[in-house]
């Protein structure tokens, strides 16, 4: 049960390392990454978690190229071991918030990578998320982003590409969502509809961050970002305090085709930002959330060792197939080319819809 972080003086729990300091089943904690080609050959989202309370980890790495995402799904019991590690994925801290190693070892596959995160702003910690579904707790859980860039290698297929200076975001996010670990308690419904707006972005000399959340009457009950310098820079990051949207829908989708922004910041400057997509939305069923493994379980889910490796069609806009049936994609998340008051950027740019959205006719 212990563990070597049992001999430091940072424990926040009266319960070693090994143990979650809550008793909800869906306790997790996670890694998030995405590399970018500039040029739009090749995307890559992967990501590892811990599920103490499940005693599960799991992790996956999809990858994009010519229309089509490739998936590496992986879980393994959590036990006593908590090295950032499941199978052939790896994640090494070599630097906090600085330098992070991240390996996809040889599998069966032919999907391999060894790749050197390097952050270029700091890292911003968004507000608390706490959400209630009727009366009971249904998020409570913290966040931090960091932009930065990649270096290093991916194989796919047998063929090496090199990643030289790829536009790269990451996140690290704990505590207790919707979504995790197999099943979700019983509770009064909670809000039926949603759009979840969600930025980070950068340009040569700065990054922004932000999220929102409305209801589908355009309801605020989510807004924080703020905009960074690089590191190294002594300017403080700037806050920001509003925002407006302006989204083009593709006819029949909930798929953008273009998204506007005027993000108001703390210092009084306006922010207009123009956002199209670059490759396509990440089908996330092929990472395993929304129930994206075999067993319908997704991320937390107690099924022992499991590999699982597969191809989306993701040439529609929308429509996903696997093995030339459709299949379902799970929720939608958008890489984009970004203008910003004429400067260009790249940047992780979703928007999430459930339910009706009275403004953009969603139904």
């Amino acid at each position: 049960m212990l563990s070597n972080m049992d001999e430091t003086l940072i424990h926040q729990a009266p319960v070693p390392f090994r143990m979650a300091g809550v008793t909800d089943h869906r306790f997790f904690d996670r890694y998030w990454f995405e590399a970018l080609d500039p040029s739009g050959e090749i995307a890559l989202i992967t990501g590892l978690a811990f599920y103490k309370n499940m005693d599960m980890c799991d992790g996956f790495f999809s990858l994009q190229k010519n229309n089509k995402q490739y998936n590496l799904r992986i879980s393994r019991p959590l036990g006593d071991d908590l090295e950032s590690k499941n199978g052939p994925l790896s994640v090494e801290v070599i630097e906090p918030f600085k330098r992070i190693r991240l390996r996809l070892d040889s599998n069966a596959h032919g999907l391999m990578a060894d790749l050197e995160w390097n952050a270029r702003f700091p890292a911003y910690a968004e507000d608390f998320h706490r959400t209630l579904a009727g009366r009971r707790v249904s998020t409570e859980s913290t966040r931090y982003d960091q932009l930065g860039s990649w270096t290093g290698w991916i194989e796919l297929e047998g063929e090496r590409y090199a990643v030289d200076n790829w536009w790269g975001a990451r996140d690290h996010s704990w505590g207790v969502r919707p979504g995790v670990g197999g099943f979700e308690p019983p509770s009064v419904s909670g809000r039926s509809s949603l759009l979840f707006c969600w930025a980070f972005f950068s340009t040569d000399s700065y990054a922004c961050q932000f999220q929102l959340h409305e209801d589908g009457e355009g309801n605020r009950f989510y807004f924080d970002g703020q905009l960074d310098y690089p590191l190294g820079d002594d300017r403080p990051f700037v806050r920001a305090v509003d925002v407006e949207h302006d989204i083009s829908f593709i006819p029949g989708t909930r798929i953008y085709d273009r998204l506007n922004y005027s993000l108001k910041l703390d210092n009084g400057d306006l922010l207009n930002i123009e956002a199209k997509p670059l490759f396509r939305g990440w089908a996330y069923s092929g990472t395993g959330y929304d129930g994206g493994f075999s067993d319908g379980l997704g991320l937390g889910g107690a099924r022992g060792q499991t590999l699982e490796y597969d191809i989306y069609d993701v040439s529609h806009v929308n429509d996903v197939l696997l093995d030339g049936q459709p299949h379902f994609a799970g929720h939608r998340e958008q890489p984009a080319t970004v203008q910003v008051n004429g400067e260009s950027a790249t940047g992780h740019m979703p928007v999430m819809t459930a339910g009706p959205i009275s403004r953009y006719k969603l139904k």
